[in-house]
């Protein structure tokens, strides 16, 4: 990495119901509570710091906080497509995925009025058949790209005909492929753009690993959902697995803080918060923005 490189930093949301959550989905349990108020609470630390997040949401979600989403994007965060519901792409076919996509697209098009051109697929499930879709649909950039291996509806998205600009990063003409970096650790990969994998770790591995990332690298990405940081009691779940009731709970109440403690590291390190419709447009305008 050259001393002189910019940095960038770039805060999501999956912007899905509790409903969507991966257990849930597939249990026989369904509840009333959204959760949607994660939003709120995630802009609220993220105003502490004057971050614009790019918020990749559900069509089902987005009009349950239309009023409120459309004030946050009047303010500055930016809209992105996280599918027509919550069902992983590697699950449907190729046109059923193009129909999905096109519809849901035109529907956050018209419910707020503004162009959709990047998406994240649920569980990251992905691969370039699919990708193919997007970019035949008319998307400008994708973040689907998580190379760790141990998910629900694992899908691969090979990037060797790709330009890569930076780590994690790669473009093929005007579409840009924006990975999450997951660094290995003795030969592991390890996640580190948070969910689950940052909220349940141990606090000292996780900065360790996220600073020797951040100190040799000029990208980086962080994600949630809604749930990992509402205010609302989280529903019983008693018919849950143990891990899932782990998965839903540990580190709930600590995460806003950890969530801080991510942004001090990026800031004392140098790096710039955009949102993902900033970075890609300035990679279109600007070969060297990482030069």
């Amino acid at each position: 990495m050259m001393e002189n490189k910019r940095k960038f930093a770039v805060f999501t949301m999956d912007l899905e119901n509790f409903n969507d959550t991966g257990c849930i989905m597939n249990s026989d349990l369904s509840f009333e509570q959204n959760m949607l108020d994660g939003l709120d609470e995630y802009v609220s630390i993220l105003d502490k710091y004057n971050i614009k997040a790019t918020f990749f949401a559900v069509c089902e979600a987005a009009q349950a906080v239309q009023d409120k989403l459309k004030n946050y994007l009047a303010s500055g965060h930016d809209l992105a497509l996280h599918g027509f519901d919550h069902t992983a792409p590697m699950t449907m076919s190729c046109d059923e995925f193009k129909y999905r996509i096109a519809t849901a697209k035109k529907c956050l098009e018209e419910m707020f009025e503004v162009p959709i051109r990047g998406y994240r697929a649920p569980f990251f499930s992905l691969d370039n058949e699919h990708l193919s879709v997007l970019q035949d649909l008319g998307f400008k950039y994708d973040s689907s790209r998580f190379d760790f291996p141990k998910r629900d509806y694992a899908g691969n998205i090979d990037i060797s005909s790709f330009n890569k600009i930076t780590e994690n990063v790669f473009r093929k003409g005007d579409f840009f492929e924006f990975g999450m970096p997951c660094p290995k650790w003795m030969g592991i990969r390890t996640p580190i753009s948070g969910g689950g994998y940052v909220r349940m770790s141990d606090l000292t591995f996780f900065l360790t690993t996220l600073y020797n990332y951040l100190t040799k690298n000029d990208y980086y990405v962080f994600y949630l959902h809604p749930f990992e940081v509402s205010k609302m009691r989280m529903p019983n779940t008693p018919n849950l697995k143990g891990y899932d009731q782990y998965y839903l709970r540990a580190g709930v109440k600590s995460f806003p803080r950890r969530i801080e403690k991510i942004i001090k590291v990026l800031k004392k390190l140098g790096y710039e918060f955009v949102t993902f419709e900033e970075l890609s447009r300035q990679l279109q305008k600007n070969e060297n923005a990482y030069n």
